[in-house]
């Protein structure tokens, strides 16, 4: 027997053989046959919704100019759901399989379909926890930190993720190959004689994750309602604060991104749980009714996250996309837009505008603020909105150059203000800026 044990003596259907019970299992029990129907189902509603919203979202990429300011992909949280939807989609897949062993009554192993099932499933499950940590940490970084990862770094790491997820699943088909796979309850994963292997590349991984984004939450909260304190500290009110909306904004995004994390957490412990009981009783399976059930969940996750985005996506792009709006992108107030302002260093503060000119330094209010200037005060820039080029900061440029007319050359700046001060006390600081001389720039 050799290596091949425990896989002996095999058993002969259609004419081919397969490992014997538990690997393979023909037919099944009338508890997993009727289990598979309610898998099946919810893999199915998963896979179109999210199919759906992927096609939306990629509509959107390529109509951004229509709906925003700057092009949607530079915005990082829409990357990273879009990212996890894109392992919900593999992981549901995977469990689309059980329509194949409802219509046969059987799941055998060695074969293409189980093989197929237990690789889509084990590397879904993974990648999709770990674009979960990763929604943990970049929200956390940007809400307290108020800091953005460089866009190299961010690309680099969405990469970087996929191919640990895949080197998780790859790493047991290479040690043991066609026996990785095998019957495991309801469907094909690692086989039970491989119960290191599932600790090691799985289970750890998984339980860490699911640890680790609760801490990193309660984290994040903490610091933002330490930080909201100190803001308001010396009995300044939230309505009159500059900062007022950028601290709701922050708020906000942070309980919108804390969705996903609850969702896997709740629709994947009671597999992950069931898994580590079994383990924990000498490999002993749970009933095939709990292993159903747990099925029926974790391929839930799919349609759950596509509904949670389609629901709060309208508040998640006005909270992390300047000037979006319902149907203009030029007439937004971007001081209603946490990214628009701009973190700074503190993780919440605001910016000011301000136009230099002919060696002059101009106030110039933001476009909400424009309209309760007199007309005669006002520079051409109040009266209409400039439309700026693709940022991948997704914020305000910090200069914009060459709008002026005639032969002088206006440039504006964006100047981050780390304290929450009265507008009497800024336009104090504004007026004792040095006076900036733009060198004009020849018309071309």
């Amino acid at each position: 027997m050799g290596d091949n044990f425990p896989y002996y003596p095999e058993i002969h259907v259609g004419g081919h053989l397969y490992f014997p019970p538990p690997y393979s299992a023909s037919p099944l029990s009338a508890s997993v046959h009727r289990g598979l129907i309610a898998i099946g189902t919810l893999a199915l509603l998963s896979v179109i919704s999210i199919l759906t919203l992927i096609c939306f979202i990629a509509y959107r990429f390529a109509t951004w100019r229509i709906h925003y300011r700057t092009f949607l992909g530079y915005n990082q949280y829409v990357v990273l759901v879009l990212n996890l939807l894109l392992a919900d989609l593999q992981q549901s897949s995977g469990f689309l399989i059980s329509w194949h062993w409802f219509k046969d009554d059987m799941i055998l192993a060695p074969s293409s379909a189980c093989f197929a099932q237990g690789w889509l499933i084990h590397s879904g499950d993974v990648a999709s926890g770990l674009f979960v940590l990763a929604i943990a940490i970049h929200t956390f970084y940007t809400a307290v930190y108020g800091r953005r990862v460089g866009n190299r770094g961010f690309a680099a790491c969405v990469v970087g993720l996929w191919g640990f997820a895949y080197l998780l699943t790859g790493t047991g088909v290479g040690m043991h190959g066609d026996k990785y796979f095998v019957r495991a309850g309801a469907w094909c994963w690692v086989s039970p004689a491989y119960e290191n292997d599932r600790l090691a590349f799985h289970y750890i991984w998984i339980f860490l994750i699911e640890f680790g984004t609760v801490i990193i939450y309660f984290l994040t909260f903490w610091q933002l309602r330490k930080k909201t304190k100190e803001l308001f500290r010396g009995g300044l009110e939230r309505g009159n604060s500059r900062n007022a909306a950028t601290i709701e904004a922050v708020n906000r995004v942070t309980k919108l991104m804390t969705l996903y994390p609850c969702v896997y957490v709740l629709l994947t412990l009671p597999l992950s749980a069931g898994r580590m009981w079994s383990m924990a009783h000498q490999g002993r399976p749970t009933s095939d009714a709990y292993a159903c059930v747990a099925g029926a969940l974790i391929t839930s996750c799919g349609w759950v996250d596509s509904l949670l985005y389609t629901l709060t996506r309208k508040r998640l792009l006005q909270d992390t996309m300047p000037g979006q709006s319902g149907n203009s992108r030029r007439t937004h107030d971007d001081s209603n837009n946490w990214e628009a302002t701009e973190l700074g260093s503190k993780g919440i503060t605001h910016t000011r505008t301000v136009t230099v000119e002919g060696g002059q330094v101009l106030d110039t209010p933001r476009q909400g603020e424009a309209e309760g200037v007199p007309r005669s005060r006002r520079q051409p820039s109040d009266a209409a909105g400039w439309e700026r080029p693709p940022s991948p900061n997704g914020s305000i440029d910090p200069i914009l150059s060459g709008k002026g007319s005639g032969g002088k050359t206006k440039t504006e700046i964006t100047v981050g203000l780390q304290d929450i001060m009265s507008d009497e006390e800024e336009e104090d600081d504004i007026a004792q800026l040095p006076a900036y001389v733009a060198k004009p720039t020849p018309r071309r």
